[in-house]
């Protein structure tokens, strides 16, 4: 039973130990931190005992987390509303482009069925001006 209490004291005080860091240059200058010693040379750096604990935040803390939170949510509830005015307003104008479409379709059905005299310069000028508008708005 001793040798058992003994193992697991040696086994938990070698996992609060200090953690070993390496700080190494690279060959093109950079730095670099890493857990094994470093090809050429390099520092070692002690970081001191590594501390695994979960502390609840303090009332200042609470404070900001919340306030970076209800921010972070206004913004997001700000974007999907945009997205949403930017779809609404494509739907609106897709429904546009669609009138003007048939309005088209329907003033070169009537120049090819035929017209009376007076009316083929009234056909042909809206006929040019709904190809105007989808060729500038529309896909």
């Amino acid at each position: 039973m001793l040798k058992i209490i003994l193992l697991l004291t040696v086994t938990l005080g070698g996992a609060a130990s200090a953690t070993e860091v390496y700080r190494c240059v690279q060959p093109d200058g950079s730095i670099a931190f890493q857990q094994q010693a470093c090809s050429q040379g390099g520092q070692r750096i002690e970081t001191g005992e590594a501390q695994a604990v979960w502390a609840p935040l303090r009332s200042g803390e609470k404070s900001l987390y919340q306030h970076y939170r209800k921010r972070d949510q206004q913004r997001l509830a700000h974007k999907h509303k945009a997205r949403s005015r930017v779809s609404r307003q494509r739907q609106r104008d897709e429904r546009v482009c669609l009138a003007k479409r048939q309005k088209l379709d329907a003033v070169s059905a009537e120049l090819r069925r035929g017209y009376k005299a007076g009316r083929g310069e009234k056909l042909r000028r809206r006929r040019d001006n709904y190809e105007e508008y989808l060729r500038r708005f529309c896909r």
